[in-house]
């Protein structure tokens, strides 16, 4: 079946346990969000599910292979992470960054290929008009879009296989304002028909309601609840995890959780 995939998940740092046996599952064509307070191991799970970390316990698979036992070009080629920061402190044009997710596919994609999933993703990100912009001249919600076209091209669909590819983004909308933030949802939204399952780190507990699929809650790098928002996102869960009183309510207009402070 193909999916991205963590089994009985477990890993400890300097003596303390950061998982504990996680199992957490993407499919092609869905949001999934993580949420839970800070420290709750969310980063650190991505990392482990993009084949960064490596776990003392279970496994993380890509469409049935092991992340342990994949090639990091295998691994570029089927899913991009867009990290927290994505910072370059050299003069680099836009369209450069863009062209940066297409490097694992060098060998495995005709230059049209490459060119044509540059151009598409730089488009669907909104930075077409900024291809010829140093990167370090943009603001900070159009670095962020770029950042995001790079990483929507090194998973473009050119190689038409049907094979599906995974983008794991992690706080992709932090310190950006609220268009921004609707924004770049909106786009991840729109790739999903391109065979594309999204695994996104939030900490907006509106904006995950508002776009994700299914959401995990993770706590003391435990799952504590999973499924649709509006089974995860009810106050006596999200006010267990987050240790604070919480009014959650039903949004007449889109019919998803609506989570307010207590007062």
């Amino acid at each position: 079946m193909s999916s991205l995939l963590a089994e009985q998940l477990s890993l400890s740092r300097r003596g303390r346990r950061v998982l504990q046996a996680v199992d957490l599952i993407v499919e092609p064509g869905e949001v999934v969000a993580l949420v839970g307070p800070n420290g709750a191991g969310k980063s650190t799970l991505l990392r482990c599910l993009a084949g960064e970390l490596k776990a003392d316990g279970g496994c993380c698979r890509v469409d049935g292979t092991d992340t342990r036992q994949a090639g990091a070009g295998w691994l570029a080629r089927h899913r991009a992470v867009l990290p927290q920061d994505c910072s370059t402190g050299f003069p680099l044009a836009v369209a450069d960054v863009v062209a940066l997710g297409r490097a694992p596919w060098r060998r495995h994609a005709t230059p049209q290929d490459n060119r044509l999933a540059v151009a598409g993703a730089a488009a669907v990100a909104g930075v077409s008009t900024l291809m010829r912009r140093d990167f370090r001249s943009l603001s900070g919600g159009e670095r962020q879009r770029a950042q995001l076209a790079r990483v929507l091209a090194q998973v473009w669909d050119t190689q038409r296989d049907g094979k599906p590819r995974y983008l794991l983004l992690d706080e992709p909308t932090s310190s950006l304002d609220v268009g921004y933030q609707q924004r770049l949802l909106a786009v991840v939204r729109d790739v999903l028909p391109m065979g594309i399952g999204v695994l996104a780190v939030l900490h907006d507990l509106n904006l995950t309601a508002a776009f994700a699929d299914r959401v995990y809650l993770l706590t003391n790098g435990e799952v504590a609840v999973a499924g649709p928002p509006d089974e995860v996102m009810q106050a006596a869960h999200l006010e267990a995890a987050y240790a604070t009183r919480l009014d959650v309510r039903m949004d007449e207009q889109s019919g998803r959780p609506l989570v307010l402070p207590a007062v």
